[in-house]
């Protein structure tokens, strides 16, 4: 059902209230029926523009109850523009004045603007005035008076901010609907903030984890390096027992050869069992770098064991030179 004219919308609500069976409302207290009928005559004297009707509504637990309906725009204007009007629809909840109505803005070919401190993306409106609801401090009319002004300060369709001038008073609900407006964008901006100083430390996070990867990588390479050296340097100290072995066993040819009385041939005698001592560390070399082609993939197996068979055999040979050289007595065995 729907009332268009004032005279008519008033027998509208009182033949809305009388009704009974399936038009009955879901007010059922005569005083609650007696302060609706009031405070909607009110409304819509100051805001003949609004169209009255009764229609069911649907809860979000899915109860379903039959109210009063106010449909109607409502003009915005802040202290120097006049703003686009907002479509509202509202419904009178079923315990209306002890709960506020049900206050919805329909948006139209206008979309409403994400992070409104008082409407969300369904048109639903949730105002300081509705969150303090008290009855009978609160009213519909005054809800609705206090709605243009907190839609002028902060329109749903455009980023709007009303500053009031010196000499324009500002009342306490205006105020704190203005300080809750500011404590509201100023959370977003802190919560923005937050994400991308969060985003940052996960980014700082991940470089330092690379790096931390990369350090131990190199830690690893400077392991494998120092032992490496401790293997050379074991080699060197058993050549340096070689050598200082044979030089032991062969002073005094030494001896003989700085004193000059060694002639030229007998000097290249020692020259033998240094070059032995050289070829043997130069396949052992070899040997070596062999080894690594094969682990790293780069040699075939195939190649690989036939050189090693190659070397090793010359590398006999070579040290059973060095033994005849350094122990002569054994070739006669």
């Amino acid at each position: 059902m729907a009332a268009s004219s004032s005279s008519s919308q008033v027998r509208f609500i009182e033949k809305a209230l009388l009704a009974t069976g399936s038009f009955a409302l879901s007010y059922t207290d005569p005083d609650q029926k007696w302060l609706i009928r009031k405070h909607l005559t009110s409304l819509l004297q100051d805001y003949p523009n609004f169209e009255l009707s009764t229609d069911i509504f649907n809860h979000n637990n899915g109860a379903k109850v039959q109210l009063f309906c106010l449909e109607g725009s409502l003009g915005i204007r802040n202290s120097t523009t006049q703003l686009p009007a907002v479509q509202l629809t509202i419904w009178i909840h079923e315990n209306y004045p002890l709960t506020p109505p049900l206050v919805f803005i329909n948006p139209n070919s206008i979309p409403i603007r994400t992070n409104h401190p008082f409407v969300n993306s369904s048109g639903f409106t949730n105002s300081r005035y509705i969150e303090t609801w008290e009855h009978p401090r609160c009213n519909l009319l005054d809800f609705i008076r206090n709605l243009k002004k907190v839609l002028a300060n902060d329109h749903p369709f455009l980023h709007t901010e009303s500053i009031p001038t010196r000499n324009q008073s500002v009342s306490r609900t205006e105020a704190l609907d203005r300080l809750a407006t500011s404590l509201h964008y100023d959370v977003l901006t802190i919560m923005e903030r937050s994400e991308e100083e969060i985003e940052n430390l996960w980014k700082l996070q991940s470089e330092v984890k690379q790096r931390s990867e990369s350090v131990k990588t190199i830690i690893n390479e400077l392991e494998m390096e120092r032992e490496t050296l401790k293997v050379r340097a074991l080699n060197l100290k058993d050549d340096s027992d070689v050598l200082a072995t044979w030089v032991e066993t062969n002073y005094d040819t030494l001896m003989k050869a700085t004193s000059m009385d060694m002639g030229i041939e007998e000097m290249f005698e020692i020259e033998p069992e240094v070059e032995g001592l050289a070829g043997d560390d130069a396949i052992e070399d070899v040997l070596r770098v062999l080894e690594e082609a094969a682990e790293r993939g780069e040699l075939e197996i195939a190649l690989y064991l036939k050189q090693v068979r190659v070397l090793a055999r010359e590398q006999f040979f070579i040290r059973h030179y060095r033994l005849k050289l350094e122990f002569p007595y054994l070739s006669m065995l």
